[in-house]
């Protein structure tokens, strides 16, 4: 990618200013990083606009896959990543955010475990921190510093990973949600360039619709309504994404967190517009061999100099916004779910088995993003085999009607999962008989299944 000495210019301030705001902004909001509750939730005192900006950052960790689907797929993109998604943050909020925060815990397993025991609780933190291992977007971010410094990918990595945790380490949640809130408006900046410069050089909206095929411009496009009913039912792992319940248990009070989401809805709205527009005008203008590099190559095209470095720091903020999140919510699972529960490491504070938790996460992350060069098929394997485990006992952890016991719990956290897992694998090596079924499925009904099985009402049970 050409890009100017000014374009380059802007690429280093955004490091200098996302490590300025890591390192010295969050310590100087921060109260005292001996606090464990500071260290890992900020003290429980997230506002509306911080708790708002941080979870719109990262929920956009895959900019070009969104990208590559567009390109692929028009509208049903929209239809797929975007509509039921709404939808679930929505029942989020309503029925499940303010309980997280009145629990007063931190963190997935740590709910698990006080409804179901040290078992589940365990079970649940290996679970989590399958989702949580930021390998995609550890690859998402190496590729875009390959296009922009023309370095070997594997160093390009290493550099992005270091880049993304190291202020993580020391400022902890707090310089998560504040370098979150800088990436936020970086985001949304560089993509109302890239869309203002679009039409600016293709012409209007109305002109490149007018130019679209029609299965780009439908509701399904080219797929079935079945393909369309599976993406609903991906959006289920909102239930169960660690970003949304650290930030709830993090938000000021239970409001906030439930108003915060419902304002989310709206920014990822606008957001999704940017990125459907952009991408269908990548589709009508531009011939791609990688459909992946649509956004990128669209920049290349229409962008002068010094925009052109803003909109590719638009998407490096976006990717590493994602990145450190879970980069933190797998260290916290590391360090406060599972290193915390052996004998061993007790001696030691939840800060200290935090950050060698980021340690952990971060090699790992590098391994994995090496070693699977493709950034959709980590977050789609690691989903289909966490989600069906999880979603059924941490639900109903928090109704006050319907229970599980302990035993319960495991049993169908450890099958849902591992049918998945078996599904996958077989998936994999071609068996006849998993072809046609997403591994998620499978996983999801044999939870759906085991729950009817375990599940007792409480009132039914006091009577």
């Amino acid at each position: 990618m050409s890009l100017d000495f000014i374009d380059i210019l802007v690429i280093c301030v955004y490091f200098t200013v996302v490590l300025f705001v890591g390192f010295v902004i969050a310590k100087r909001k921060g109260n005292s990083y001996e606090s464990s509750e500071e260290y890992l939730l900020a003290g429980r005192k997230l506002t509306l606009p911080l708790f708002t900006a941080s979870l719109v950052a990262t929920w956009y960790g895959s900019i070009l896959g969104i990208g590559e689907f567009v390109y692929t797929s028009g509208f049903t993109a929209w239809v797929c990543f975007g509509l039921p998604y709404y939808i679930a943050a929505a029942f989020f909020a309503f029925f499940i955010a303010g309980k997280i925060r009145d629990s007063n815990v931190s963190s997935i397993p740590e709910q698990i475990r006080n409804k179901y025991g040290n078992k589940a609780g365990l079970v649940s933190s290996v679970i989590v921190f399958i989702i949580t291992v930021p390998a995609a977007y550890v690859l998402m971010l190496g590729i875009i510093i390959q296009l922009i410094f023309g370095l070997s990918l594997w160093i390009s990595i290493i550099i992005g990973t270091i880049l993304s945790l190291i202020y993580l380490y020391t400022g902890g949640f707090r310089a998560d949600v504040y370098t979150n809130a800088a990436q936020f408006i970086l985001m949304y900046l560089g993509f109302a360039c890239l869309l203002f410069f679009t039409i600016q050089y293709y012409g209007s909206i109305a002109t490149m619709i007018s130019t679209l095929p029609d299965e780009f411009k439908s509701f399904t496009g080219n797929y079935s309504w079945q393909y369309i009913a599976v993406w609903f039912i991906i959006a289920l792992q909102t239930f169960v994404d660690p970003g949304f319940h650290q930030r709830c248990s993090a938000a000021k009070s239970a409001k906030t967190a439930k108003n915060g989401i419902l304002v989310s809805i709206g920014f990822w709205a606008i957001f999704d517009f940017m990125t459907l527009t952009t991408g269908l005008f990548a589709k009508v203008y531009l011939e791609l061999d990688n459909p992946l590099m649509s956004y990128p190559v669209l920049a290349e095209t229409v962008l002068p100099a010094f925009f052109k470095g803003l909109v590719l720091v638009s998407f490096l903020a976006t990717v590493m916004s994602t990145l450190d999140s879970y980069a933190f919510l797998s260290a916290l699972t590391i360090g406060n779910d599972i290193l915390s529960q052996f004998k061993s490491f007790k001696e030691y504070s939840t800060q200290t088995l935090t950050k060698i938790g980021l340690i952990i996460t971060g090699v790992l992350g590098v391994v994995l993003a090496i070693l699977i060069p493709s950034a959709v098929e980590i977050i789609y394997k690691t989903a289909s085999i966490a989600v069906p485990g999880l979603i059924f006992p941490l639900t109903l952890s928090m109704s006050r009607r319907l229970v599980l016991t302990p035993k319960a719990a495991l049993i169908i956290m450890i099958c849902s999962s591992m049918v998945s897992l078996v599904w996958t694998i077989s998936k994999s090596v071609g068996l006849d008989f998993s072809n046609d079924i997403e591994p998620m499925f499978p996983g999801i009904i044999t939870g759906f299944a085991l729950t009817l099985f375990f599940v007792k009402n409480k009132r039914n049970t006091i009577k």
